[in-house]
């Protein structure tokens, strides 16, 4: 299992190491040239320092050294060796090489005036450098005039063991890779601990949703006022989703309820006149009637499943959707025709304000048809007898399509009660009297207009006038 913590670690540790250990590679090497130049230049300036004490005099060549000014050349100990050729004669050795008589220093062929710095191995064992001069010896201006210059040639080899130099090379390089490890092992955990403290409250929130319940009192999911940013947005996703859920589980309570509640009462209405007619079989008050009843009751129980079915297959998926071009007038003619069969005074108390006649649109049939049956039958059903109802059709300026289905209460109802309409199986209280309605009409209106895309909403004008307004989201064809 990939791990986030793991990969974050490896490359905030493993692309600055590479970096800063190329970096420390190329200073290592930029110092160590440095310092060997310094070392090399220190030897030249002392080779060029003794060449200054060799003279040409009339008597001949002249070496004025002082053991006193500088003693490096006298105890063997300091590590340091000079010897001088004179016309390729053995000249002069320092007293340093006292101790090996038999040793002689580097001496190569060279062009005159010329110098060369090599390694080279010390009398005692050890390493070092060895710098190589081929010159002519000076002669003093006083003596200019006496003697000529350039008769003689002199070689002069200085000597000078590297050993501190190695060591100080070492210790450098020994500092280098100790404030590198140090950097590695400090940075990483640096890295781990931000990281640890960066992914605390995603394990503080991990915590809350394994003791999550759906039952908002006990849930441990909350909201906090200091979020990181970056929980924030997951955070709010998870207590919508938690909201959600909640506000499904309690409907899904709710219409189990209902639909006990529903059926329970004709089941309750089924077993009595069973219980009756078994008892009293001869009695022509519960006979006569017994078949007419047990009907009428079956056919409750079977609009009440049918409704039922409608609303679980008003589905995206289930429902077969076929749009045609129809006339919208025209559609909602029949849907009065189909309820004018049914509710004998409807045309006389829907008041129609068409302003779209002979609009074509692209619609549903079937889904529309249903739609605008039950929001006409629900409006005959909760409104006064004879009291008037008005269905506008219109469109907005952008050309999108609406009706307006406005009538007045018979009994007020109130925002909450209003906010509950779609739900399924919600009624109020005053119709709960009836046999033939059931609160199954207006969820399946919602459910259908969200599948087409459409726009259902109920307002309260005044305390006893609902309206409700259908959105079609469509444009008129013609």
């Amino acid at each position: 299992m990939k791990s986030i913590k793991k990969d974050i670690v490896r490359a905030i540790t493993i692309i600055p190491a590479i970096i800063i250990f190329t970096i420390f590679i190329a200073i290592d090497i930029i110092l160590d040239g440095w310092v060997n130049e310094k070392f090399d230049e220190s030897l030249v300036t002392k080779s060029n320092y003794l060449k200054t004490l060799i003279e040409v005099h009339p008597q001949g060549v002249e070496f004025d050294f002082s053991d006193e000014f500088m003693p490096e050349f006298v105890d063997a100990n300091k590590i340091q060796y000079f010897q001088l050729w004179v016309d390729n004669k053995p000249f002069e050795r320092s007293k340093s090489l006292a101790e090996y008589p038999e040793e002689q220093l580097a001496k190569q062929d060279l062009t005159i005036n010329t110098f060369k710095i090599i390694n080279v191995e010390l009398p005692d064992g050890r390493t070092g450098r060895s710098i190589m001069s081929y010159f002519h010896p000076q002669v003093p201006s006083r003596l200019r005039g006496e003697v000529a210059p350039f008769q003689h040639t002199a070689f002069f080899t200085v000597t000078v063991s590297d050993e501190d130099l190695s060591w100080a090379l070492l210790a450098l390089d020994i500092v280098f890779w100790l404030v590198f490890i140090t950097f590695i092992i400090g940075m990483r955990y640096l890295v781990i601990s931000q990281i640890d403290k960066g992914l605390k409250p995603l394990l503080l929130l991990n915590d809350e949703i394994a003791h999550l319940k759906v039952d908002k009192s006990t849930s441990s999911l909350r909201k906090l006022t200091d979020e990181h940013i970056e929980i924030a947005p997951i955070r709010a996703e998870l207590l919508r989703f938690i909201e959600l859920s909640q506000q499904t589980l309690q409907e899904e309570q709710r219409l189990s309820a209902d639909i006990a509640h529903e059926l329970k009462t004709p089941i309750a209405e089924i077993i009595s006149l069973s219980e009756l007619h078994i008892q009293y079989p001869n009695d022509h008050r519960i006979a006569d009637s017994y078949s007419e009843d047990m009907l009428s009751i079956a056919q409750r129980m079977k609009h009440i499943v049918n409704n039922l079915m409608m609303l679980n297959q008003s589905d995206e998926y289930l429902l077969k959707r076929q749009n045609e071009n129809v006339v919208l007038s025209e559609e909602i003619n029949e849907v009065l025709s189909f309820i004018q069969s049914n509710q004998t005074n409807a045309y006389e108390r829907i008041n129609i304000k068409n302003t779209l006649l002979g609009t074509t649109v692209n619609l549903d049939i079937v889904s529309f048809n249903i739609i605008m049956t039950n929001l006409i039958n629900n409006a005959i059903f909760h409104s006064p007898e004879q009291s008037e109802i008005n269905l506008e059709v219109a469109k907005t300026n952008q050309g999108t399509i609406y009706i307006i289905l406005q009538n007045r209460l018979t009994n007020s109802i109130s925002e909450a009660q209003l906010n509950k309409i779609f739900k399924p199986l919600y009624q109020v209280d005053s119709s709960r009297t009836k046999n033939d309605h059931y609160g199954l009409g207006l969820a399946i209106v919602e459910k259908l207009c969200s599948i087409n895309s459409y726009e259902i909403k109920a307002m309260l004008p005044t305390p006893d006038i609902i309206e409700f307004r259908l959105t079609l989201n469509k444009i008129e064809l013609s």
